[in-house]
């Protein structure tokens, strides 16, 4: 049995597979094909030479590692072969491949099938959904928390939460320092970071800090730094149409590169490999990298997250944003795989890694 991404080709037996297994609460036809081409969620196929056995539906929920089990079925033909285990079980591995680490779903209180596969798979009892279905059932909510093999490879940073919306790359800055000394966060040396890093403009609303920025701020602190960021054109100025604030946001470049000269610091134009990201990890330098969140928000903003920690198979970050302080705790170690994390560092039109290593103190 091949387990797969489903494609086009697939939706007469999909839509066939959803009739056959559902009395109500169907997936649309137009919906199947909308999913099928969503470069966001996953719909995954049992394949058996050919003839589909069933399929599940994946929701990544943008801005939250929250992910949705949507929808699984499995054709009358195939039951009782274990195949919707082994749908869920690839559904959880696209989620912690992308950096979700709790998988949510909803099912219907009477379908006690469903439920005790749900149960054996360590999934738990949220709530109970009155009248959740058309037909007026009432559902269960359940969730899991989907747990990756841990790092092999870890840096103990505390998680330091951004305090304004402009702010993620000084609290990682921040966080990275504790790797050599004991550094506190506070929001006065979070600002003061942000002003001597930023780039003034972006697209709307206050400037971000490129990885020159932060270089000189980490400099100014006492540490050494490796940086790898393309020269030109500056950071964030195509996003700019204003020709004033692209000239500012030109000079502040300029000046960046200047002080950095002056400071003797010399800059790789190549994109870190993931093995080089990887050496360094295991030589206890934080790496700070500039991601898109275009995979959390849809946004295609500039983000910046530190790396502490991998294995075979993943990174682990600490993400300085969340939307609510009770839910930090998701935001340290999470877990992304690395052909994913290197995929979102590719940034604006360039697709150039921004990337920052603090190697300790001077």
């Amino acid at each position: 049995m091949l387990f797969r991404q489903a494609t086009l080709n697939d939706f007469p037996q999909l839509n066939h597979i959803e009739q056959q297994a559902f009395s109500g609460d169907k997936i649309s036809a137009r919906q199947i094909k909308r999913f099928i081409n969503s470069d966001i969620d996953h719909l995954i196929v049992a394949d058996e030479n050919g003839t589909l056995a069933g399929y599940a539906l994946i929701l990544l929920h943008r801005g939250t590692r929250l992910a949705r089990l949507y929808s699984v079925a499995v054709s009358s033909d195939f039951r009782g072969r274990n195949i919707g285990f082994e749908l869920v079980t690839q559904c959880e591995k696209v989620a912690v491949d992308h950096g979700f680490i709790t998988l949510r779903l909803e099912v219907r209180n009477d379908n006690t099938a469903a439920k005790n596969l749900y149960l054996k798979m360590g999934y738990k009892v949220l709530k109970t959904l009155v009248h959740y279905y058309d037909d007026l059932a009432d559902g269960v909510r359940m969730h899991k928390r989907l747990d990756p093999p841990g790092p092999s490879v870890t840096l103990n940073l505390p998680l330091y939460i951004q305090t304004t919306e402009f702010t993620c790359g000084p609290s990682c800055l921040l966080m990275s320092f504790n790797a050599f000394e004991p550094v506190e966060h506070n929001r006065i040396s979070e600002l003061n970071i942000w002003r001597e890093a930023t780039t003034i403009f972006m697209t709307s609303g206050h400037g971000g800090c490129s990885a020159r920025g932060l270089a000189i701020a980490a400099i100014n602190r006492g540490f050494a730094v490796a940086l790898h960021s393309q020269d030109e054109p500056a950071p964030f100025i195509s996003t700019v149409r204003d020709p004033n604030k692209k000239a500012i946001i030109e000079m502040v470049h300029q000046d960046f590169k200047q002080q950095l000269a002056n400071k003797g610091v010399s800059i790789d134009q190549h994109n870190p490999s993931v093995e080089q990201i990887c050496n360094w990890i295991s030589a206890g330098f934080p790496v700070l990298i500039m991601v898109s969140t275009y995979r959390l928000d849809g946004k295609k903003g500039p983000h910046w997250i530190v790396l502490t920690g991998f294995n075979e198979q993943y990174f682990f970050f600490h993400d300085p944003y969340v939307e609510k302080i009770e839910n930090s705790i998701n935001a340290a170690y999470v877990p992304i795989n690395k052909t994913h994390l290197i995929q979102m560092a590719r940034y604006g039109k360039q697709k150039q890694i921004y990337c920052l290593v603090i190697k300790g103190k001077k």
